[in-house]
């Protein structure tokens, strides 16, 4: 059996080896930044937890299920929405 090992955010689990969904609900506190470049599942972004100072994690965000699959097993996040966005779309799609 397999153990997946996640990181606490805001009070959201997130799987530190591999990108997360996370449905819009759960984001309510966190500002989603969706840019009008299309990916395979969605399209260019990044959120950013409602924590004072904290960077922004890069996301791939569905509009249409209302979820983001959200990069938060990265080293550290990045200090703009635009650098997120541009790891996005250095990253081959999943």
């Amino acid at each position: 059996m397999t153990t997946t090992k996640h990181t606490i955010i805001n009070g959201i689990p997130f799987d530190t080896t591999g990108p997360t969904v996370v449905s819009f609900d759960l984001l309510y506190a966190w500002v989603v930044w969706q840019f009008p470049r299309l990916r395979a599942k969605g399209f260019s972004g990044a959120v950013h937890p409602p924590i004072a100072g904290y960077g922004w994690y890069p996301a791939i965000i569905d509009p249409v299920k209302r979820r983001a699959l959200i990069y938060a097993h990265l080293d550290e996040p990045l200090r703009s929405p635009e650098a997120a966005a541009k790891h996005i779309e250095q990253t081959p799609a999943h």
